[in-house]
This record gives structure tokens, sequence and C-alpha cells, in this order.
């Protein structure tokens, strides 16, 4: 998640009653050191508000490890069948439908866990490198092909988020940047890897730019009256 996407994010969590959206499943959620060391701005913007008003978040993922509340496959009905019992009144979902192949069917798992009138905050890289974990399958969606997802929905706030370089995201650490322009004249040193490094060195100089949405369940497809704002 880059810090201007988690900034958008909790800027339109704090616009909504919290009553209305929590509790809240986290999808994809990673480890607590994931969302509070290594992204540590994951957790200041979007969780910690959340729990200083003790209001509930469960972080699910298909990994198990620390700060895991729930493991499981989405695509997996007894999965399912837990999830949709827990009364969730939303959905966060950052970041992850680049890395399955089988989003239709986990987008319409979100869609179903949802009573009418949830919430889901949905966001994907418009503008990114290829980043596997396990897979990148490059779908880089704009704000109409993510919305396109999620039919059972409308749109509350949609907004494709300019982000950073890499160059900018690390300019406080330069051994980052040096090891990274080092790597790139060693491609005999683990080849695949230096392919990824390859990859990614383009961007150091280019921005990077975030599809994100806040969509609202609702029995019939409409459309926002303010129109979302795309990238320029």
């Amino acid at each position: 998640m880059l810090i201007e996407e988690a900034q958008w994010f909790a800027r339109q969590i704090q616009t909504l009653d919290g009553r209305s959206i929590f509790p809240m499943l986290n999808v994809g959620s990673s480890t607590e050191k994931f969302r509070t060391v290594d992204q540590h701005f994951i957790d200041e913007c979007i969780f910690k508000p959340a729990r200083d008003r003790n209001y509930a978040v469960i972080h699910m993922d298909i990994e198990p490890g620390q700060g895991v509340d729930i493991v499981g496959d989405l695509c997996n009905p007894a999965i399912f069948d837990e999830l949709s019992t827990r009364g969730f009144n939303s959905i966060f979902c950052s970041n992850i439908l680049e890395h399955v192949v089988d989003r239709q069917q986990i987008c319409q798992t979100l869609q179903s866990i949802l009573p009418f009138g949830g919430y889901i905050f949905v966001s994907c890289p418009y503008r990114y490198p290829f980043h596997p974990d396990p897979i990148d399958t490059m779908f880089r969606p704009d704000i109409d092909e993510l919305y396109r997802l999620f039919p059972e929905t409308s749109i509350i706030e949609g907004e494709i988020i300019r982000g950073k370089t890499l160059l900018g995201y690390h300019s406080h650490d330069p051994a980052i940047i040096f090891k990274t322009v080092l790597r790139i004249f060693t491609p005999f040193y683990k080849p695949w890897n230096w392919l990824k490094v390859l990859g990614h060195s383009p961007w150091l100089f280019r921005h990077c730019y975030q599809t994100c949405l806040v969509l609202r369940k609702c029995r019939e497809r409409s459309f926002s009256t303010n129109a979302p704002k795309q990238a320029t």
C-alpha cells in the first residue's frame, strides 16, 4: 500500500459514521508486523483510529501469522459460511486482486458477506511495477474496470491516487538505492531476481498510481452523482 493511498482511505472512513462501517473485515491483512512496522502507516492511518474508538477490525489472510485473526481462502465455502455469520458492516480489500486468478469469484464473495448498505473499501495498482506475491497478473484497472467487479454496489467515492516515485519512497534510505543500482549490474547472480530488479528500475523515476474506491452494497446497480476523479 502507498502512504497516499492509506491517507485517502483514512479520510473516507472519517467522513462516515463509524457504527455503519464497523465491525470491519480486513482481507489479505498480512501480519501485525507488516501493518505496524514494515508499512506502519497502514495501522497509523486506518486501524489505530478504529481501535482508539473501540471499533472492531478482524484481520484475515490466507497465511497464518501474528496478528492474523482468521486464516483461510475466500473461495472456500466453509470460510464464506463463517464470515457470513460475523456481522461485518464493511470490508477492506487493498492490493489483493492483482495477486489472484479468481478475482471475480472473490469479489462476489466479498459482496455476499455484506448486508445491504455495507461498505467495501477496495484498491488496486493502476500504474505500478510487476510485484509477484506469489503472482502478479498485471491487473491494473481504472475506476470503471474495478467497479465492474462489484455489480451489487454503487460508488460513494473513487479516485486514482498519485504516489511518489520509488526513488521518492526510498530517499530516506540511500542504501536501498545503492543496492538497487548495484544489482542492475550483476545479472549473473540469481538471474530471476535480477530480472525483477531490472523491471523495477524504471520506476525509480516514475510515479506510482493506485485506483481506490469506496463502494456501498445496494439492491440495484446505480452510479454516484459525483463523477469519480481520474488521474491526469
